[in-house]
């Protein structure tokens, strides 16, 4: 990754001035810093914890209250647990950089870092990594302040140098989007090896395939899973294919504008194993276009899933019978006693459509804004991302749960076969395959034997029947086989001579399911690719910033 060309600028120290250099190399960065925690606009109480009665900047009260409750209070409590992983290494990969392009000073870089560190041992040993506090502005400045209570505001507030919020929540949405994507389509590709081997071992399971609801011709239940996974397929591919788009470093855009600082964003990218950098400011922290394409594959997945779970949960019903589980998967009736109800299947259907309701509202929410950072996209409308994930997520492992728990009776399906006259339409293919006659007159023969007869009779009593109504009809004579026009009317057999067009014969549907399961297999390569980039990457971050701590501290009391 190249860097990116800019403005270069002199080096800046943050000390301007007040501390010389050569403090640094004569051991002075200790004193210098803990004399800043002391001065340097802040008061230390309770062993080093500041407490701010002003405001922010050129604000000069804290925020109201109510506007704290409502806004930055449980929204700091979330942050702390969902955004510090990710503002830790943006933060620690953005100041390793200032390092090396010598725009911050590096015994500073190295203090920095060393709080960081701290930081990051807090949080994983599930200890409190920031204080709570009375009063703030969001979780940045709150984060800001551990710096600046620990290091002073010269050395603390050192870090901020050619960024913004602006561009680091953008990060941090795409560092955090990017693992939840990388989750949910590991789970769909569990969930498409479990679907997969239900079709290879259903792929010769004769059931009814419907058309309006009607029962139609005879087909196989591995056929209708294959059919299933198929079009899931194509919403995981989408969605596998969004994490090119999300996968592109927003930091160094500031606010937006840009900045005149010569900064390094390539290095800053590949510290955080993003594969390039968003070239346009503006872009980089006004989209969220990319959280419309991961809602809207989603939502047809969603969708597929609802379907399915709509026709499991009928053909488990008593009315069918054709499928069924185990107790443990499965309620009852607080009043009925003889009920048995797939309701998984209602919470599976309910959970599916979380991303359409996401959707609707991310791009509700996008419509008529101005394209540039604003709250109202970049936290409102992007927001609704994390339930409809969250919700993805437990639709697919429920799936997950029922189908490898699925039990089959295919005397049910068989029983249901029998009298609906699935088959009419292999005796048609028969006339014409065999004796010769035109489709339609074919489907129109077949159709008066029908209405002659609601019950189908065994072969050898309609066999002369059909020759008539084939005669009257196609002014042919025709002498029927009696042994072909039998195996016509099995539904088994009819099942089985589907071979082609995508049909339901066994050897159809475990070339189908082959085919899925590669495509699966070449998601799960990409998956294994990406989550090995990601951790070369923090490996890279974590030797840079041993480096610049080992060059710069006498001692890491860290």
């Amino acid at each position: 990754m190249k860097r990116e060309p800019a403005l270069e600028l002199e080096a800046i120290d943050p000390m301007n001035g007040e501390v010389e250099a050569e403090d640094f190399r004569d051991g002075g960065m200790e004193d210098f810093v803990h004399s800043q925690a002391g001065s340097g606009g802040v008061a230390v109480v309770n062993g080093g914890m500041s407490v701010h009665a002003e405001g922010v900047g050129r604000l000069s009260r804290p925020p109201n209250p109510v506007l704290f409750r409502l806004l930055y209070e449980k929204q700091s409590e979330r942050d702390l647990v969902e955004v510090l992983p990710h503002l830790l290494r943006i933060d620690a990969a953005h100041v390793v950089m200032l390092a090396h392009t010598r725009l911050l000073n590096p015994a500073v870089a190295a203090e920095l870092l060393r709080v960081n560190r701290q930081l990051v041992r807090l949080m994983k040993a599930g200890k409190e990594a920031l204080p709570t506090r009375p009063q703030h502005r969001g979780f940045y400045f709150l984060y800001e302040q551990e710096y600046i209570d620990r290091l002073g505001k010269q050395v603390g507030g050192a870090a901020h140098l050619a960024r913004s919020r602006n561009d680091i929540n953008a990060t941090v949405l795409r560092v955090r989007m990017r693992d939840e994507l990388l989750d949910m389509l590991a789970e769909f590709c569990r969930l498409s090896h479990i679907m997969a081997a239900a079709g290879q071992k259903y792929s010769g399971t004769v059931i009814c395939g419907f058309t309006h609801m009607q029962p139609a011709q005879p087909s196989t239940l591995g056929h209708y899973i294959s059919a299933i996974l198929s079009e899931l397929m194509r919403s995981a591919e989408i969605l596998d294919s969004v994490y090119d788009i999300i996968n592109c470093s927003p930091m160094g855009a500031a606010a937006g504008i840009g900045t005149s600082f010569a900064i390094d964003r390539g290095e800053v990218a590949q510290f955080l194993g993003f594969s390039s950098i968003i070239h346009n400011s503006a872009d980089a922290v006004a989209s969220r276009d990319y959280l419309v394409h991961v809602l809207s594959g989603m939502a047809m997945l969603g969708i597929t899933l609802t379907r399915f779970a709509t026709d499991f949960q009928i053909w488990s019903s008593a009315a069918y019978g054709f499928l069924g589980w185990e107790d443990d998967l499965v309620s009852t009736s607080s009043i009925m006693p003889q009920k048995r109800n797939a309701f998984v299947w209602e919470n599976i259907r309910g959970k599916a459509i979380t991303p359409i309701g996401g959707l609707v509202n991310t791009l509700t929410g996008m419509k008529n804004v101005s394209f540039n950072n604003t709250v109202e996209v970049s936290a409102e409308a992007s927001g609704h991302i994390w339930p409809a994930l969250k919700a993805m997520m437990q639709a697919i492992q429920l799936v997950q749960l029922l189908i490898e728990h699925l039990q089959v009776y295919p005397g049910k399906m068989r029983e249901f076969l029998e009298n609906k006259q699935t088959t009419m339409t292999a005796v048609a293919d028969l006339l014409v395959a065999r004796y010769g006659l035109a489709f339609r007159a074919a489907h129109d023969s077949v159709s008066k034997l029908i209405n002659l007869y609601p019950e189908i009779p065994p072969a050898e009593e309609i066999g002369p029947i059909l020759e008539r109504i084939v005669s009257e009809v196609a002014h042919m004579k025709v002498h029927l086989d009696e042994t072909e026009l039998a195996m016509a009317l099995d539904p088994a057999t009819t099942a089985a001579m589907a071979r082609f067009g995508g049909g339901s014969s066994p050897v159809a549907v475990q070339a189908q399911v082959s085919a899925l399961v590669r495509r699966t297999s070449s998601i799960e390569k990409r998956l294994k690719q990406r989550r090995q980039g990601l951790r070369s990457a923090e490996q890279r971050l974590q030797a840079a910033i041993e480096e610049i701590v080992a060059q710069n501290m006498k001692s890491d009391k860290s």
